[in-house]
This record gives structure tokens, sequence and C-alpha cells, in this order.
């Protein structure tokens, strides 16, 4: 059974190690953990958003942030899916989305974006399924950290 938590402080470790092997061992982006602040601290850099993992038998199977930039944009971040488990079969990502998309309308954010790498095709397909439209670094809103590497960007106007 996959269960959806938000953020504990004893995961710190376990999410760092989860997101940067996805991130270097499978799409192989070479990023470091010191190229990401959000690893080095999750509670505080979300503290004003939220971070939710998905859990199977205690181990942490997925992962998703929302960081607040202004009062009115958040930016989805740090959704991973282990390999194994992606798809529609136990809709994991869809599952930790919900959970993302639901807190980020009760805290009145308009618009959510997110930045994605540009080999991740998959990825792609699941955010334009929920509604996600392609953008442009010129559109990202003030205090957006961008990677810049090579990454697509998205947004969602939420109703």
């Amino acid at each position: 059974m996959i269960t959806i938590e938000s953020f504990q402080l004893n995961d710190q470790n376990e999410v760092k190690d989860f997101v940067l092997n996805i991130q270097n061992n499978e799409f192989l982006l070479g990023f470091s953990e010191m190229d990401q602040p959000d690893l080095i601290d999750i509670a505080h850099f979300y503290r004003d958003g939220g971070f939710w993992t998905a859990k199977s038998q205690n181990e942490i199977v997925g992962t998703i942030g929302l960081q607040k930039i202004d009062v009115h944009n958040a930016v989805l971040r740090k959704m991973f899916v282990k390999k194994e488990l992606r798809g529609r079969e136990l809709s994991i990502a869809q599952k930790l989305f919900d959970t993302l998309f639901e807190e980020a309308k009760m805290k009145g954010f308009q618009t959510i974006w997110l930045d994605t790498p540009a080999v991740a095709t998959a990825s792609h397909q699941f955010y334009e399924r929920n509604g996600f439209i392609q953008s442009d670094k010129q559109n990202l809103p003030n205090g957006y950290v961008f990677p810049d590497k090579n990454s697509k960007i998205y947004k969602l106007t939420l109703k």
C-alpha cells in the first residue's frame, strides 16, 4: 500500500539520497547536493509551501515539493517516483500531485511553475495531462531560481 505523508525531519537523508539517485544515476543530470539548497534543509526550504513523500512499507518511493515564491506563485519541485513503481497502475505521481494541488489551492496560489529535464519526456506528458502548459524563462516570476540544465518550463493556472 502506498501512503502520502507530509515530510518528516527523520526522512531528510533518505529523501536527499532518493532524489540525487534518480537525478544522477537515471537521468545523468550531474546535480550535486550543493546545487540544490532545498535538499540541504527540506523543512526550512518548503515551510511556506509543503513537501510530501510517498511511502511503501516505510520506504520512500516518491517525493514532491511546493515552494512559495510570492502570494500568487509557487513552484512544483522534486517530483520523483521510484522507476519500478511508475505508471498508472499505482498512480503514485498522480497521488503526490493531487496532494500538492489541493495544498496550493488552499494556500491561495494562482500559478504553479515547474522546470523539468528535457530528457524526462514521460514527465512532460504527465504535466500536460494535468493541465500544465509549456512556457519559457522570460515568463518566470521574480524569485524563481532556474537550474538551467537543459530543462523545459511549465505553468499551471489555478482556478
